[in-house]
């Protein structure tokens, strides 16, 4: 072969074999790599990472987007992993929600005979762990492990947890990527659903909180749907209304229900809004459960003082669950990251309202 044959033939093999490493080896993910995607040093990366205040919000996002775009998890502190607080963090996107209360003192009762304490971590309506515990540093570092309730965790936000050493346990959601305690929403809706029309009612309204996509609200809707379909009764799109997840927004929810159609019952997909559709019938006069039937979900303490028909969610069981999995870990009785789903089916608890 002609001497620059061979030179020729000699760079394509290196380039094709450049083109290979690169292509099954990909480029590892550093702090330069970070910033040079953000345009800033790696001292402001890591100023995002571990005290993301001093850093301003504009440069806050783009470091998060690169760190987003690359997959980066950072490395835990060696520091941090060695202290224990004896905190367990107990998060949720919404402190005013009425069944978390239940759920704080079942923890609470469950780790009085242990050395752990509760740390309440109000996220002010961020549904996204790894958004909010990446951007606040100062809850991870005063808490061993975590009890997430009603929020959403990625792969790369339970990546990130684990890389702090940071059990976490989801309850009333669903996660592929960490240990899970949900509920059965979708046979809730349907057991809700039937029970109304084992009381001979038809005509059956559903009231749910404003946030169509949340996975526990398309359960219990789709439940109540499938119900009424096996009873060959279509589901009417004007007999549902959608407010605030309170007790005024099942008010409000249930006013504009009754001023356009006029139901014989309605399935409210959780208490607190049921509890605000009885104040709304007893302020009009409508009789309970003569002229309208009133079914709830969660079955809070105020829906036993009210006499609502509800479905039993089991939060005792669940806080019980969460936080023996959670001492397990921390105690090095469990090892593993265990990324099981549990789902527990409620249970229809049968009062004055129906």
């Amino acid at each position: 072969m002609h001497p620059k044959g061979a030179k020729l033939r000699k760079e394509v093999d290196s380039f094709r074999r450049w083109v290979y490493a690169r292509s099954v080896m990909p480029e590892k993910v550093t702090l330069e790599t970070i910033a040079r995607e953000a345009g800033v040093s790696t001292s402001t990366v890591s100023r995002v990472l571990n005290q993301p205040g001093l850093v301003n919000s504009e440069t806050r996002r783009d470091v998060y987007a690169a760190l987003d775009k690359h997959g980066y998890i950072p490395q835990a502190d060696s520091r941090a992993v060695q202290e224990r607080k004896h905190v367990i963090g107990v998060a949720i996107h919404d402190f005013h929600l009425s069944v978390f209360a239940d759920l704080l003192r079942a923890v609470e009762d469950e780790l009085t005979n242990t050395p752990y304490d509760a740390l309440i971590i109000n996220m002010r309506g961020e549904r996204d762990a790894y958004r909010f515990f990446r951007e606040h540093t100062e809850y991870r570092r005063k808490i061993d492990a975590l009890l997430a309730f009603s929020v959403d965790l990625s792969s790369a936000g339970a990546q990130f947890l684990e890389s702090l050493n940071l059990p976490v346990v989801l309850l009333q959601a669903r996660c592929r990527h960490a240990k899970s305690i949900s509920t059965n929403n979708f046979l809730g809706g349907h057991d809700a659903a039937g029970h109304l029309l084992s009381r001979g009612y038809r005509r059956i309204a559903f009231v749910g909180w404003d946030r169509r996509e949340d996975q526990r609200l398309r359960g219990r809707y789709a439940g109540y749907r499938n119900a009424l379909e096996e009873h060959e009764l279509q589901p009417e799109e004007e007999l549902a209304e959608f407010d605030q997840l309170s007790v005024d927004g099942g008010y409000e929810a249930t006013a504009r229900l009754f001023q356009r159609v006029r139901p014989d019952s309605v399935f409210y997909a959780c208490d607190s809004m049921a509890i605000g559709g009885l104040r709304y019938f007893r302020e009009h006069r409508i009789g309970v459960p003569e002229e309208v039937g009133v079914m709830g979900f969660d079955d809070i303490e105020a829906a036993s003082a009210v006499g609502l028909t509800t479905m039993r969610q089991f939060i005792e069981t669940k806080a019980r669950m969460a936080v023996d999995h959670l001492m397990g870990r921390l105690e090095g009785e469990i090892r593993e990251t265990d990324h099981e789903e549990v789902s527990i089916s409620p249970k229809l608890v049968v009062r004055a309202t129906t």
